[in-house]
């Protein structure tokens, strides 16, 4: 579990490009998904078109879709959260409801009639290559798939690009105790912590791993002349 924060961008940019599907599904097959019939359009520069954004998201992209609950204009929430991906192909809500889609049926023997949430992302990349947030999102699904080394390539580089996204730096903490990288992931745990990052997964993990303590959970009350943070 993880909170979804997003960024955009506000200066002038080209909204209207080519939007290839690229890469492969994690079987290894071609990525291949629907034509674009809106759009595409850089979700970094949503701010600029909120007509267009709005179009897609109150017709596709409603509660009972981004929770998949049911869909709005299909029998599944999956049609609706494609649509709005073939639109806005870095859409991170959207690519979030598609990720958690993709980890429900992960097991299901059935074939999806639906393009699966790798090659969304990957193609959300390739489009949006400036979007931390792609990149976080995709690290995400590797990393719950047990594909980790691309999961850890994937969160370096969102790092790379938004360095200050505590997301980001949970998430891969979270990769770093499963790694047994505990030293850089007790680093990560004691800065965000500090600042009142509300998700204790990363701390519970670590505990589990015999990796964090009483004097770690002191630091995070302590400042270097030892006042209370809590209390000032």
């Amino acid at each position: 579990m993880f909170l979804l924060g997003t960024y955009s961008y506000t200066q002038s940019a080209p909204y209207k490009k080519h939007a290839p599907w690229v890469g492969d599904t994690l079987q290894g097959i071609p990525c291949r998904g629907p034509s674009m019939r809106f759009g595409p359009f850089d979700y970094l520069y949503r701010h600029q078109l909120p007509g267009k954004l709005g179009i897609v998201e109150k017709h596709h992209f409603d509660p009972n879709v981004e929770q998949l609950v049911k869909g709005q204009t299909t029998t599944s929430p999956m049609g609706d959260i494609s649509y709005t991906l073939t639109a806005w192909p870095n859409h991170h809500r959207a690519l979030y409801s598609a990720i958690r889609y993709r980890l429900n049926t992960w097991k299901s023997t059935t074939k999806s009639r639906y393009t699966n949430a790798e090659c969304f992302l990957q193609r959300a990349i390739h489009f949006s290559p400036k979007d931390g947030t792609t990149y976080m999102l995709y690290g995400i699904l590797l990393h719950q798939t047990g594909h980790k080394s691309a999961a850890l390539e994937n969160y370096r580089k969102a790092l790379a690009i938004q360095p200050q996204n505590a997301q980001t730096k949970y998430n891969l903490a979270l990769l770093l105790v499963d790694l047994k990288e505990y030293v850089e992931a007790k680093e990560y745990a004691v800065e965000l912590y500090s600042k009142g990052y509300p998700l204790p997964g990363l701390k519970d993990n670590l505990k589990s791993a015999g990796q964090w303590h009483a004097e770690d959970e002191k630091k995070l009350h302590t400042d270097l002349n030892g006042i209370s943070k809590v209390e000032q």
